[in-house]
């Protein structure tokens, strides 16, 4: 009976928090805590331990699968992860920890979707949270449970279910135990705020996103940081005060939930990708989400997956696959790690502190300055450190270099590019620093300069790169009064951008912001369709819109039945389609403007063309112009084929086996591939299927190089309007010159629909005639 009670009690301290204990820090922006990769073992290979912390990693995200911990029914086995965690703790790293999948004890081995199973789930997570306790461990729950890791397949309502089970569940076993979540694929709005809305921010210390972006700059997520640090700060709770506030009467406050780049990587054989632009890429990113006060960088994948050199997934690591026990280090490393340890060995004990705005979007300086670190919670304070030191990061998101002025007093400045190569030293005049910069970030260290000038600089008020539905009190240094940052910008424009300069010692220093409002309307492009102008409105946030009065102006080529449109939306109506009766057909090339008293730039005035009119074809002469080409994996199974309907749309059926395929509708004569002059986009509505596969765009120079661009996924069954982009920038290329930089004339190649590699179908999507869009 004694061994019974002993055994009821060390149970029940198991799930007792001790009050001694202290609730771990999440990291913070200093460099290079935060920094880190993705695994895939908890036993590592002799040397490879030491090859990860000696890049400056401090952190390692690992899948702490609950089929692998739970081998007998509630019987738990973590002895490979407390090996792990020694391991990572020994090498000066913590781990981040994902609560994943499934097991074959609960649910028919699914995701967890019953009573049962959520309970099951639940105690495992808990009783790892206990048995780690004070380890400073980041537990995750689960892994882009908004894709096809959820099974069978992506349930929102399910997911929310287990994660409030696990919250509830591990807060009261473990409270000071760190829990984050969801780890979304991508920055997925509409999931986010769904697990936002049903509560899980009581929970979670943090949101964890897949910032992913095929064929696109890691400063492309900036935007989309802000949209979701608005979201968050919305449905944030009210956190507890401390006993100091609750004396001192101070207002409740909202609960501070930091945004965490969890996974995200490139592989270098994307089509746009190789070695050396993974190389350039990672710093990149890993600056860009610090300067969105993302503390947090998993890069995704430490090593190679493989050796396939077609298989994208095999190439996302920093090093090679093949482990070398002889060599030293026992990986070959590839450009992306050695400008990891570069970074992280050049801003050690720096955190960012502004970007310099040089009138050039496309040019990015950073300042980062050694500084004491901020409490948690808090953002943007005043940075200056009494040493005074400051580095600066620069480069340009442009394929062709660029030169540029950075604001400086005169002096030396050493440099080293992002690879470590030391650079000769540069020299700034009363002018400024003039240097040229690459896609490859360059960073600077001012030599025997004014400390004063750069402390002054460091200690200016930073503007958030992007501002959504907030204002900003700006400080700054010796300046009467300051200034605010304007709340936001209209919702019926597409964004503004606000500029605050101060002068230092004779330098001017510029910083800007775009102004987005937290609640945009957006105008889609206008696509004739037979004997109707077809265009949407999207209205995100779904706000009410009271009666707003639409014109179109300065037409030529296209004849309306009407010019004026009264435009209003229901609360709750997140997206309209307008239809505007045409007085005659389309032929060839049209222009025209959408505007409102408030917003002259609603769909700015634009020349646009027909790359082929749809309207025009039944079936069997549809036939003979187009056809539809099944492409991929020639082993792949697939059925395909193309009708005209009675809207005037292609409709496209297919059916995909497993694997990699995927259709292509191409022209079948030369005359419809060909495309006049520079066109800037082309833009197309299809009627989704919501198979979740892609619509992408294939077009080639005329040294035949072919660009690729990815336009979106089809989710639902609605319309979509996708604009594709056709100046090459952030387009996969491959053929001819290979450079991505177009030789025109240009030529249509085809609109795609990419699968996800798993069987679907029959689906039916229907495609618009294309427009190609000029200034």
């Amino acid at each position: 009976m004694k061994r019974i009670l002993l055994a009821v009690l060390l149970l029940t301290l198991a799930f007792v928090p001790f009050a001694a204990a202290e609730k771990p820090a999440l990291p913070t922006p200093v460099i290079p805590d935060g920094l880190g990769y993705n695994i895939h073992f908890t036993d590592a290979r002799p040397g490879e331990m030491e090859m990860i912390a000696d890049s400056g990693a401090t952190i390692i995200r690992m899948d702490f699968g609950w089929a692998h911990t739970e081998k007998e029914k509630e019987k738990y086995d973590f002895s490979a992860f407390e090996r792990l965690t020694d391991a990572l703790e020994k090498h000066g790293m913590r781990p981040l920890y994902i609560l994943d999948y499934s097991n074959k004890f609960y649910d028919e081995g699914l995701s967890p979707y019953t009573e049962e199973g959520r309970k099951a789930f639940g105690k495992w997570a808990a009783t790892a949270a206990v048995h780690f306790k004070g380890r400073k461990i980041l537990w995750e729950m689960y892994n882009e449970p908004n894709i096809g890791f959820w099974k069978p397949k992506p349930n929102p309502d399910d997911y929310i279910k287990l994660a409030l089970e696990v919250g509830k569940t591990l807060r009261e076993a473990a409270p000071d135990e760190l829990y984050i979540g969801p780890a979304t694929s991508q920055i997925d709005m509409d999931f986010l705020e769904k697990c936002f809305k049903a509560g899980l921010l009581e929970y979670w210390d943090a949101v964890s996103v897949h910032p992913y972006r095929h064929g696109k700059g890691p400063e492309t997520v900036v935007a989309e940081y802000a949209k979701l640090r608005y979201m968050i700060d919305k449905y944030a709770p009210q956190r507890a005060p401390s006993a100091a506030e609750r004396n001192s009467g101070v207002a409740p406050v909202k609960k501070h939930i930091p945004i965490l780049s969890a996974e995200w990587g490139y592989s270098s054989i994307w089509e746009y990708s190789d070695e050396t632009m993974q190389g350039k890429l990672l710093p990149r990113q890993w600056m860009t989400n610090l300067a969105c006060d993302v503390p947090v960088s998993i890069w995704y994948d430490w090593h190679d997956d493989g050796t396939d050199p077609k298989e994208k997934e095999h190439h996302f690591g920093t090093v090679n696959f093949p482990y070398k026990k002889d060599q030293k280090p026992v990986y070959d490393p590839k450009p992306a790690y050695i400008a990891a340890k570069t970074f992280n060995e050049t801003f050690k004990g720096f955190q960012y502190n502004k970007r310099i705005w040089t009138g050039d979007d496309e040019v990015f300086v950073f300042v980062f300055n050694r500084s004491p670190q901020r409490k948690q919670g808090t953002v943007r304070e005043s940075l200056a450190d009494a040493s005074g030191s400051v580095k600066l990061a620069a480069w340009t998101t442009s394929k062709e270099p660029k030169t540029i002025t950075i604001p400086s007093v005169p002096g030396k400045f050493a440099a080293v590019s992002y690879l470590g190569e030391k650079l000769p030293d540069l020299t700034a005049d009363k002018d400024g620093l003039k240097l040229t910069v690459s896609d490859g970030p360059i960073y600077l260290t001012p030599i025997n300069q004014q400390d004063e000038f750069w402390k002054k600089l460091a200690d200016l008020e930073s503007l958030p790169l992007v501002s959504m539905g907030s204002s900003i009190q700006l400080r700054s240094p010796k300046q009467d009064g300051g200034a605010t940052l304007p709340e936001s910008a209209d919702r019926l424009a597409p964004f503004s951008v606000y500029i605050h300069g101060v002068d230092i010692q004779g330098v001017m220093i510029v910083q800007n912001t775009v102004l987005k409002a937290s609640n945009p309307v957006r105008i889609g492009l206008p696509i004739p369709q037979k004997t109707e102008l077809v265009f949407s409105v999207d209205n995100e946030s779904g706000d009410m819109l009271p009666d707003e009065v639409i014109t179109f102006k300065q037409c030529e080529g296209i004849v309306l039945a009407k010019t004026v449109h009264t435009l209003s939306l229901k609360q709750g109506e997140k997206e309209k389609i307008i239809r505007l009766p045409l007085k005659s057909t389309v032929n060839g090339e049209y222009k025209f403007a959408v505007w409102t008293s408030s917003c002259p730039d609603l769909f700015p005035l634009r020349t646009m063309r027909l790359n082929d009119d749809f309207t025009k074809y039944d079936t069997e002469s549809l036939n003979k112009a187009w056809g539809i080409h099944p492409d991929g994996d020639k082993n792949v199974k697939s059925e395909q084929k193309i009708e005209s309907t009675e809207t005037g749309l292609v409709k496209i059926t297919y059916k995909f086996d497993d694997g990699w395929k995927f259709v292509r509708l191409a022209p079948k004569n030369n005359e419809l591939r060909k495309i006049e002059g520079k066109p800037k986009e082309l833009g197309v509505r299809v009627e989704g299927d919501g198979s979740g596969n892609s619509v992408n765009l294939r077009f080639t120079d005329s040294t035949g190089q072919t660009f690729q661009v990815h336009g979106g996924r089809l989710t639902e069954k609605k319309s979509y309007f996708f604009t594709f982009p056709l100046d090459g920038v952030g387009a996969g290329h491959w053929g001819g010159k290979n450079d991505g930089k177009i030789t025109y004339p240009i030529r249509f190649d085809s609109i795609l629909i990419d699968g996800t590699r798993k069987a679907c179908g029959p689906y039916s999507a229907e495609v618009s005639s294309m427009v190609l869009i000029y200034e």
